[in-house]
């Protein structure tokens, strides 16, 4: 397996391919079913699921979309159960059935092989899987590609079929839609669908056969066409589809799926014939395929090309083919978001999270600055912006379309070097929406907001939340429990009000007081927090209660958090407390795939994300790896050492490995988190497959180190 590029990649986007000798089983734990790829349609819904081809996950399907574009995605078409009927063409004259996609079913362990699948290749806008199918009369090749329209919605899947059979009977291939109509987060529990749940209206066009379906209780109707093949309609269910990564989770993990008919083809003795089938949600004909194509091109060629000159346009292949590489997955990230008028968001990751306010900031210098759309990121600052309460952004709008979530301490702060980051990369002032949201996210801390987020003017330090409360990014909440609790006054929150406070002042001269604020904040992080485990930073100092009065107590954690204040631009601790806190960094926390979440010395650290939802949630911030933090790793250490050629030559080093990554679990993106210990030498990649500042992490810090 490899990623193919040219030796100019800005001349040509990459190509993800995974290639095998015929009949060769595909290696479960590396190219199989745990292999997944991903194409989103630019609106919030997606295609995803397995190299081999077998769905793993509720959200495996060929068609998940968003009604209220980038949330209310609803999981539509399945997947198509495709059959190949060779008369003849089996052992002493048999005739030969051969399916190209498989399904786990309950009682029934995963089917990790297919023996026919001969080669995947995965591009920008589709996936492509070769079959070859060998018989006693001759060869059938089958290359089946599925596109998904961007911006617009839809897919569409391509089959060439070449019978190299000797034999005057006519092969077939069956297609069944395999058809879920549900909330993409739900699925359709055994017993829970019937035939009298759907209706179905024939669709005749031109060269165009279908039916069009409609579910009680479900809004959209999902439109199949075929073109070049004959349409049946045979309505049935299809019982116990079992997901084996639900499994893994201790989740429900079975569902009914309704398969309202099948399309026939035949295809006669050395012929070659190509047919088609388009799920969309639109009952008008088909897209034009070809002109969504080519605006995803030049978009992407655009991006491609800004973030090459912004690293210098580096000589060396490697860094050329990662940085090409990253800008394409990138893209996969930034959505439309439509409401009282259409803007730019973020999607946090795939395939189950919405745009969340900590996510898209921390992603926005990476995905849309290094790549050169600065119109885009000023509409996303603008999104934000606009749905300021109580002196917050959203931590997150809610992916059922409902009120949006204010329960974030750092997410308006992480707002305000993002702004400071725009107008440092357009070279252009923030606008007066802009300027008054950072303003009013400031004066709302000195003030004391929501959540017990206020300012101590004793120290000039941010404290927020209670115990039960979870309002860091190590935000892990289970029935009430705070599986990492960090109230009080964290170590990157005051970094980034000490940055929020100095970009601030330099964005605009008008508010020369908070200078005062900025230093007795940086003081007191000399004074109160330099003294951490391990020669390093205190991640918290927490309240404990006293009978007179109260007393901060500091953390003993080994935590990852101390790394922003070293790496944020502004904050400008002593270069030998910054020095101190990365070797301590660096000896307890740092792997191949990012950073621990916890010092694996700890009593409360989780060497493994596994079982149930609870046990996972425990892990989550307790030991497990996460990729983003060796973006703010790495600039430290950048910063530290004045972006020597050492430094740089060491981040450099640290993102090629990272991804390399992107070339065997995730088909050309980034996992979310991986477990803090290996198995049989591997941190194997756990949560989210596709994961926003994963990505936007490694781009931006990759180009960083690259310039002069």
């Amino acid at each position: 397996m490899a990623s193919k590029t040219s030796s100019n990649p800005s001349d040509t986007l990459p190509i993800f391919s995974a290639s095998f000798a015929l009949g060769e089983p595909l290696d479960p734990a590396g190219l199989g079913f745990e292999s997944e790829w991903l194409l989103p349609d630019g609106l919030g819904g997606f295609a995803m699921g397995t190299i081999v081809g077998v769905p793993m996950r509720r959200y495996h399907g060929l068609l998940c979309a968003s009604l209220s574009p980038p949330v209310c995605r609803a999981m539509l078409l399945t997947a198509l159960d495709e059959c190949v009927h060779i008369p003849e063409g089996g052992y002493c004259g048999c005739d030969l059935d051969v399916r190209l996609t498989a399904f786990q079913f309950a009682d029934q362990d995963p089917l990790a092989t297919n023996p026919h699948l001969s080669e995947f290749v995965k591009d920008a806008q589709s996936c492509r899987w070769t079959y070859s199918i060998s018989t006693q009369l001759g060869r059938v090749q089958v290359r089946k590609t599925l596109r998904i329209a961007d911006a617009i919605g839809g897919c569409r899947i391509d089959y060439e079929i070449e019978s190299g059979i000797d034999s005057d009977l006519p092969i077939t291939i069956e297609i069944r839609p395999l058809v879920s109509m549900r909330d993409f987060h739900e699925l359709n529990a055994p017993g829970s669908i019937g035939l009298e749940h759907f209706e179905q209206v024939p669709i005749v066009e031109p060269a165009v056969t279908g039916t069009a379906i409609s579910r009680t209780g479900f809004d959209p109707t999902l439109s199949i066409r075929g073109v070049q093949i004959d349409w049946e309609s045979i309505p049935g269910i299809w019982r116990g589809i079992t997901y084996h990564q639900e499994s893994l989770r201790q989740q429900s993990d079975r569902e009914d799926l309704y398969c309202p008919g099948v399309f026939t083809a035949t295809i006669h003795k050395a012929e070659q014939r190509s047919l088609s089938i388009e799920a969309t949600i639109s009952t008008e004909p088909t897209t034009d395929w070809n002109k969504c194509s080519s605006a995803k091109h030049a978009r992407l060629q655009s991006s491609i090309n800004f973030a090459l000159d912004q690293a210098g346009n580096p000589e060396d292949q490697q860094l050329r083919g990662a940085i090409t590489m990253l800008v394409q997955a990138a893209d996969d990230f930034i959505v439309k978001r439509t409401g009282n008028h259409d803007s730019v968001s973020v999607l946090a990751g795939y395939p189950w999270f919405s745009d969340w306010g900590r996510d898209t900031m921390i992603a926005i210098p990476g995905l849309f600055l290094t790549t050169g759309r600065f119109d885009e990121a000023h509409q996303t600052l603008t999104t934000f912006a606009d749905a300021i309460e109580h002196g917050l952004i959203p931590n997150r709008f809610d992916d059922a379309g409902g009120s949006s979530h204010y329960n974030t301490v750092d997410a308006s702060l992480w707002f305000i070097h993002a702004c400071f980051e725009w107008s440092q990369a357009s070279a252009k002032p923030l606008d007066s929406t802009l300027l008054s949201a950072c303003d009013q996210i400031i004066d709302a801390y000195i003030a004391g907001t929501i959540n017990h987020i206020a300012l101590d003017e004793d120290d000039g330090l941010i404290a927020a939340g209670d115990a039960n409360t979870q309002l860091t990014w190590m935000d892990a909440l289970r029935n009430g429990t705070a599986f990492t609790p960090r109230h009080g006054k964290a170590i990157e929150i005051n970094a980034l009000w000490i940055n929020a406070l100095e970009s601030r002042m330099l964005m605009n001269d008008q508010r020369p007081e908070l200078k005062a604020r900025a230093t007795q904040a940086r003081d007191s992080i000399v004074n109160r927090m330099a003294k951490g485990p391990a020669g390093g930073l205190v991640d918290c100092i927490t309240r404990e209660p006293g009978v007179r009065i109260s007393r901060w107590i500091s953390s003993d954690e080994l935590r990852p958090n101390q790394i922003f204040a070293l790496s944020l631009p502004l904050v400008n601790l002593p270069d030998s407390i910054g020095k101190s806190a990365i070797d301590a960094v660096t000896n307890g926390l740092l792997t191949p795939v990012g950073l621990r979440t916890l010092d694996p010395g700890h009593e409360h650290y989780c060497p493994h994300y596994q079982g149930s939802m609870t046990d996972r949630d425990c892990a989550y911030h307790n030991g497990t790896v996460w990729p983003w933090l060796l973006g703010g790793y790495c600039e430290a250490t950048l910063r530290l050492n004045n972006f020597d050629d050492s430094s740089r030559k060491n981040a450099q080093a640290i993102m090629l490995g990272l991804v390399g990554e992107m070339r065997s679990n995730a088909a050309g993106q980034l996992f979310e988190i991986y477990d803090a210990e290996p198995t049989d030498g591997v941190h194997l990649a756990q949560g989210c497959p596709a994961q926003a500042w994963s990505i936007a992490e490694a781009l931006r810090v990759l180009v960083l180190s690259c310039r002069a």
